[in-house]
Order: structure tokens, then C-alpha cells, then sequence
């Protein structure tokens, strides 16, 4: 199976008080050769899972179920190993992601370490990286510190670094925080043009919906934990309540909130976690966990009313 199979995987952050689930049984495919977005609230377990498939989650994180990329099961050391060059990663907020003290170019040569290149064929590479992600002059771009660099041009440097060994899979957390409108679609034209760059595969984690509605092939909906719709389609035809309830409060939905407040950090019921405020729950959603039901060819609901 090409691509990355996660099957019934848990993230509980064990604190001194109390353990936290932030992914709470999440099992999915993401298919290779296609981007596949990851959408939910702030704090929904989106950017915990994407760490916990590269490895790179801190010691009190326990993480349970398995995860394999292209059938090779991942440990947290095998995630760390492939980072780089079978698994890229462009992080969020780039101003915190870079070094201030290094230059661009310290930067690059850093990720391409793996490649054991020359230094003139590593600053040759870095050049042209540079240059595939828009910089006409890359010559000052690399002797340029981070907080020398607008926003936009921060998010292309790390694009350019995260495909720096060009992995197969690249995946992209949160890449448009704290981007206003126009860097937002800059950062989407450069997302859309890695394919040619030799990125094939790529997992956005992001609550950014025009980015996902112009970016992404398919998408997961995360809330609290769990994925609870899954497919091509989920922004044009919601099917779990939860999805329709989260589009409708958008602005150009008017605005229309939700009932109740999400669960707070290691809230865990029985059944459903929408359930409690959802309009259409049913006394079992309360009590069970409903499994991920097919309604439409691709498409994947954890809803009881799709018994």
C-alpha cells in the first residue's frame, strides 16, 4: 500500500494531575500521489498527530496503535531517521521555525547534509531550490538572516528546506498561520507547485479552508481526537453533523454558532464526542463509539445515522 496507514492510533500526554488524550483512536490512509487535508478547531489533535508520525513528540507523550508509510512500520526513531529525505516537514510560524543567528544559506546546507554533497554542489542546490520557489536573486536571499525576511518569504525559505533532499512526502503544518490574505495565497501557489518539484505526496495540517478548498484532493475532518469524516467532496457535501455545524459558522455562512463548547483538555466520554452538542445525536451516540460508516463511494462517517 502506497501511502501512509495509520490504524487506531492514541496520544496521551501524561502530566503530573491528569493524562491528556489528544488523539483519541484515529485510524485513516492517506493516500500517496495526492494532498490530503487535515482540518478542525484549534486543539482538535491535528499538529499532535502530524508529530507523532515523524517522532518528534516530547518524552511524556505516549503513543499507542500503529502507523506504517508505504507498508514500513514507523517507530519514533524510523519517523526521525526519515525526516528530511523520505518525509519532509515545512512547520508553522516560520519567524519561530528559523534560526535568527543563521543565515539562509546556513539553513540550507544544514538540510542537505544527507546528501553528502560537495559545498559547491550543496550551494549550488540551494540556489536553485531558491529559485524554484520564486526567488529570482537568490544570491542575497541566502547571505539574509530569517528576521531579514518578510513573512512570505520565511514560508517559501522552509518550503525550500523541507524539500531540500526531495522526500516523496511532505508534510505541511499549519503552513498560512499568522499570514494575512495576500501571503496566504502566495503560500498555497507554492504548496501547489511542489508536485513539480518532486514532492508527490502531501499531508496539510490546517484550519485554513480556502487553503484546503484550492489546495487539497481530499480531507479528514479532526474533532477531539478523532477523525470523524473523511473523503473527496467534504467541503461541497458535509455528511457528519459536526462538519456541517463547523462550515456553518464560517463568516460567509453567517456566522452561525455551534451549540455547547468543544470537550476541554482530557475530557473523554463514551460515545460520540459531538454528541453532546449535536442536534440530530441519538441516545446510543452517547453511550457508543460509532464506527466509520461508507455512505458515498470514498467517502468515510463516524455517524450513526449512516447505520
Amino acid at each position: 500500500m502506497k501511502g501512509i496507514e495509520i490504524d487506531d492510533v492514541r496520544v496521551t500526554f501524561r502530566l503530573p494531575k491528569l493524562d491528556i488524550w489528544a488523539v483519541d483512536g484515529v485510524s485513516a490512509i492517506f493516500a500517496g500521489g495526492r494532498v490530503t487535508g487535515l482540518i478542525g478547531e484549534s486543539g482538535c489533535g491535528k499538529s499532535v498527530l502530524g508529530l507523532a508520525l515523524l517522532g518528534l513528540l516530547p518524552p511524556y507523550a505516549r503513543v499507542e496503535g500503529q502507523m506504517r508509510l508505504d507498508g514500513e512500520a514507523l517507530t519514533p526513531a524510523k519517523s526521525r531517521a526519515m525526516l528530511g529525505t523520505r518525509i519532509g516537514l515545512i512547520p508553522q510560524n516560520p519567524a519561530e521555525s528559523l534560526n535568527p543567528a543563521r543565515t539562509v544559506a546556513a539553513h540550507l546546507r544544514e538540510a542537505l547534509l544527507p546528501m553528502k554533497l560537495s559545498r559547491r554542489e550543496s550551494d549550488a542546490r540551494a540556489r536553485r531550490l531558491l529559485a524554484d520557489f520564486g526567488f529570482d536573486d537568490p544570491a542575497p536571499i541566502l547571505r539574509a538572516y530569517p528576521h531579514e525576511l518578510s513573512g512570505g518569504m520565511q514560508q517559501r525559505v522552509l518550503c525550500a528546506i523541507g524539500s531540500a533532499c526531495s522526500p516523496a512526502w511532505m508534510l505541511a503544518d499549519e503552513p498560512t498561520k499568522g499570514l494575512d490574505r495576500d501571503l496566504r495565497d502566495q503560500v498555497r501557489q507554492t504548496l501547489g507547485a511542489m508536485k513539480s518539484r518532486g514532492v508527490s505526496s502531501m499531508l496539510v495540517i490546517t484550519h485554513d479552508l480556502p487553503l484546503a478548498r484550492g489546495l487539497c484532493d481530499g480531507l479528514a475532518v479532526m474533532y477531539a481526537g478523532q477523525i470523524l469524516e473523511m473523503g473527496e467532496d467534504v467541503l461541497a457535501s458535509p455528511l457528519h453533523p459536526y462538519t456541517r455545524a463547523f462550515l456553518d459558522a464560517l463568516p460567509e455562512n453567517g456566522f452561525q454558532a455551534m451549540n455547547g463548547i468543544a470537550p476541554r483538555a482530557g475530557e473523554r466520554g463514551l460515545g460520540c464526542p459531538f454528541a453532546p452538542r449535536c442536534a440530530r445525536a441519538m441516545p446510543k451516540c452517547h453511550r457508543n463509539r460509532p464506527p466509520a460508516y461508507a455512505p458515498k463511494d470514498g467517502r468515510r462517517v463516524r455517524c450513526f445515522l449512516y447505520e
